[in-house]
């Protein structure tokens, strides 16, 4: 009969802790939830929104260097 109990008291005591846990995971995803749907983007869209800009900047910048070596060697 003593294996009930103990098992009984070791559940008891994690209780609290593995509540807390849930709460935690809940809240954070529910957070999420509000974040994505008030910026309606995501994850992905900022990823090809990034590359496009990384790509127009790269774009100046090369412009912007052809204009140098060309002041340069004329």
């Amino acid at each position: 009969m003593q294996e009930p109990h103990w098992l009984v008291s070791l559940i008891v005591s994690w209780l609290p802790f593995i509540a807390l846990i849930m709460v935690w995971v809940w809240l954070s995803r529910s957070m999420g939830m509000r974040w994505r749907s008030r910026s309606s983007a995501t994850w992905l869209e900022l990823t090809e929104q990034q590359v496009v800009e990384t790509r127009r900047m790269n774009a100046t910048l090369e412009r912007i260097a052809l204009a140098l070596e060309k002041r340069v060697q004329g």
